[in-house]
């Protein structure tokens, strides 16, 4: 039995969903063999499903979201190393979780690229969800050599607030760093940079930007667009999936250095839980809210397709479904809101909820 959940976002992390799952069928029967493949989706957890997948750890020196100095886990194997963006510069990793939209910076992930590179891994994978900034990469590039200055030929603070007051960008250091180098940026996210669906329309109010910072951040994303086509001739602000992380792969897809991928995707081929679903007679995966965003392209929907496509019966597990949810392909499904019923909570008691279901499942194969 193969147990392949993303977490339980505000609950529990993917490992921890596995854990309980584990015990409460065991608790079911002894007999069963259970297979862990926690996933994510290049945010939160990401990391940690990889190393329970087989990845080992290094810490490198980074920074954290408003600069200051840090150390940070990163994912290596054979010549891959794995950046989490949210381990280094997340919205966790904010001093009091004192929200600072403008101030903000991905300065510490350019660092943690750095540092990989030269301990000599060549096959980067940065996970860009859960980012604290909309610095549109600048501070990742900055860590990487590139000059950015202002009107004055001052260099500016890497972060959303001085956006608008880039007048000149040289990324040919940032471009010998990274030569030679494949950059994989992990994601779930299609927006592009600026606009409506952009990096600030869409997702600065949830790093705790106001009505008034959204727009100072669109022009500045505008400014940086306008900047780095200046320098490199390619128009990266409509791109599909350039908005996410406040815009981090800007100046990695200026440079043509990077590319987008799907972070479930992604995933699921470094933890091998392809072959592992191949293995498995029955696939438990999940998330905490299942609904009409999880068919387009969750990790929940990819590990349904991929047991689907292998002819693997998928139980489903959530915090809750909704009434839009898509569960084609689902053999049955288990929820911690129905499970608690009126006289518990869901998340308070998650752990014990998912090990009753956990030996529900047992019962019911048996």
């Amino acid at each position: 039995m193969l147990l392949a959940p993303d977490k339980f976002k505000g609950c529990l992390s993917a490992i921890e969903v596995c854990t309980e799952l584990r015990i409460g069928l065991l608790q079911g029967s002894s007999c069963v063999d259970v297979v862990l493949r926690p996933m994510g989706d290049g945010g939160e957890g990401t990391l940690d499903a990889a190393l329970a997948a087989g990845f080992e750890t290094v810490t490198v020196a980074a920074a954290g979201p408003l600069g200051q100095p840090r150390s940070a886990r990163i994912g290596i194997r054979g010549s891959t190393a794995l950046i989490e963006l949210a381990e280094i510069c997340g919205l966790t990793q904010l001093p009091d979780r004192g929200l600072r939209p403008m101030e903000a910076t991905t300065y510490g992930v350019g660092l943690a690229i750095r540092a990989a590179i030269d301990r000599g891994f060549r096959d980067l994978v940065v996970g860009v969800g859960g980012s604290a900034s909309t610095d549109g990469g600048m501070g990742a590039a900055i860590a990487l050599g590139a000059r950015i200055l202002d009107h004055e030929g001052q260099a500016v603070r890497p972060c959303g607030d001085e956006l608008n007051d880039v007048a000149a960008v040289d990324l040919d250091p940032m471009s010998a760093v990274l030569d030679g180098i494949s950059l994989t940026v992990a994601t779930d996210v299609s927006s592009p940079l600026t606009g409506e669906f952009g990096a600030a329309h869409v997702f600065a109010a949830q790093k705790g930007a106001t009505a008034e910072q959204t727009r100072e951040l669109e022009t500045g994303l505008r400014n940086w667009a306008r900047r780095l086509q200046d320098e490199t001739g390619l128009a990266v602000s409509a791109l599909s999936g350039v908005g996410a992380a406040g815009g981090f792969a800007a100046p990695f897809l200026a440079i043509g250095s990077a590319r987008i991928a799907s972070g479930a995707q992604l995933i699921m081929d470094l933890t091998g839980v392809r072959p592992a679903i191949t293995a498995a007679d029955v696939v438990i995966t999940g998330e905490g809210s299942w609904d009409a965003q999880t068919a387009a392209g969750k990790v929940a929907q990819a590990v349904l397709e991929a047991a689907r496509g292998r002819g693997k019966p998928v139980i489903a597990i959530a915090g809750r479904f909704t009434a839009d949810a898509d569960l084609t392909g689902v053999l049955t499904r288990y929820s911690l809101t129905d499970v608690a019923g009126p006289g518990r909570d869901p998340i308070r008691n998650a752990r014990t909820l998912l090990r009753e279901i956990g030996t529900q499942i047992v019962r019911q194969l048996s």
